[in-house]
């Protein structure tokens, strides 16, 4: 039996079985610590734990194609076994995905994972009666990790399952949505991933032709939430009083240990700039931002070559000890006319500038990234960090060009 076929089928049989909601529900979680766990299979002991909290008996699990808490367990064997437990696993993601944004970001990850790694593909077998409302975050969460794993921002995300994303938003094209469409075609322009790119831009040929591109976009990019500029006198007070350092540090333990994830996206469209942020803390939304400036509501749209960040700070308070420390020895070295002590504090001097230079011009240089900040004529300044330089200067042209 063609593929296509069998997995209509599945799906058939996963929304008439008597038992589809229970079963549909523990296959998801199921599903969801196999991911999480980065496994191949679930546990016995999860597979029960979860079946009893809903009152779902092994038996009840049984279908046409085999029993999913068996299969769940010790893993998919044939086609008929992978897209029965694909076609239940898919129904409860959506199911726990349709109604917050938050849950969609977590479950695209895991549905990748689940398609690439584990045997059998749920995004394959999305509930053709699912409306368009109820899959748009789950496919807006799949577009975004998509750019996240091209960019090598989704550790341990890897190829494959990019080549999962792209295939499941291209697949869902042919259902006839515009923002579908939309939404492929704008991610087909933004990967520099060379097959990606060409696998979701050749199956989506359904997609309105003034919508598919190939290629870097001009209009879009992925970042980061970055700090405002600040002017020259208020960044020196916070850098004596410590204060950026803090924040900085504070920063990089949040994303090492607590999960802190800032992205942001800024994006050119017929509306105008558009702006989207997004903060998470431990898995958890902290804000989300969306913001549209019309391009005669903006007063200033740049790049901003400075590079905040960590490196910054500490070349700061390298260059501030090595003053400190080299004026110190210096100072002794002539009360006491030791030629050591001098040599020390001209060392110590030296070390300080070389090093501030060293953290503060090559290291943002060498990586090319910049920021692009948005002064809007009314409202709070933005701006976006992490940007490619090359990505930034194509944007701005692309918003000159448009407001001239």
């Amino acid at each position: 039996m063609e593929r296509r076929a069998q997995l209509a089928q599945a799906a058939a049989a996963a929304r008439s079985h008597a038992h589809a909601a229970k079963i549909a529900e523990v296959a998801a979680e199921v599903a969801a610590r196999i991911a999480d766990a980065r496994a191949i299979h679930a546990t016995a002991s999860d597979v029960e734990q979860l079946a009893q909290r809903v009152g779902l008996e092994q038996a009840d699990a049984e279908t046409e194609f085999g029993n999913v808490l068996s299969i769940l367990q010790r893993g998919a064997e044939d086609l008929a076994e992978r897209v029965i437990v694909a076609a239940f696993v898919a129904a409860g993601a959506v199911r726990a995905t349709e109604t917050s944004e938050s849950s969609a970001r977590r479950w695209a990850e895991r549905l990748c994972y689940l398609g690439a790694h584990a045997g059998f593909d749920p995004l394959a077998a999305l509930p053709s009666d699912a409306s368009a409302e109820a899959l748009a975050p789950l496919l807006r969460a799949l577009a975004d990790h998509a750019r996240r794993i091209d960019l090598g921002k989704a550790p341990p995300s890897d190829r494959a399952e990019l080549l999962v994303a792209v295939s499941a938003l291209a697949e869902a094209v042919r259902r006839g949505d515009p923002e579908v469409a939309q939404l492929a075609s704008r991610l087909a322009a933004d990967l520099t991933d060379p097959l990606a790119s060409r696998l979701i831009t050749v199956q989506s040929e359904d997609a309105p032709a003034t919508l598919v591109q190939s290629g870097p976009s001009a209009a879009s990019l992925q970042g980061e939430i970055a700090a405002a500029p600040r002017n020259a006198l208020v960044t020196i007070a916070f850098a004596l009083s410590g204060w950026l350092v803090v924040r900085a540090v504070a920063i990089a333990i949040g994303r090492l240990l607590l999960g802190l994830k800032r992205d942001a996206r800024i994006e050119l469209n017929a509306s105008g700039v558009e702006v989207r942020a997004k903060t998470e803390l431990l898995g958890r939304e902290l804000s989300n931002v969306h913001s549209i400036f019309p391009l005669g509501g903006l007063a200033i749209v740049k790049r901003d070559v400075r590079f905040p960040s960590l490196h910054v700070y500490v070349g700061l308070v390298a260059l501030l000890f090595g003053t400190y420390l080299g004026v110190q020895f210096l100072s002794w070295g002539a009360l006491g006319g030791s030629i050591r002590l001098l040599s020390y504090g001209f060392l110590l001097l030296a070390l300080g500038v070389i090093v501030d230079l060293l953290l503060v011009a090559i290291v943002p240089g060498s990586r090319g990234k910049v920021r692009v900040v948005v002064v809007p004529k009314k409202g709070a300044t933005f701006c976006i960090g992490g940007l490619e330089t090359q990505g930034a200067d194509r944007l701005l042209a692309e918003i000159a060009k448009r407001a001239s």
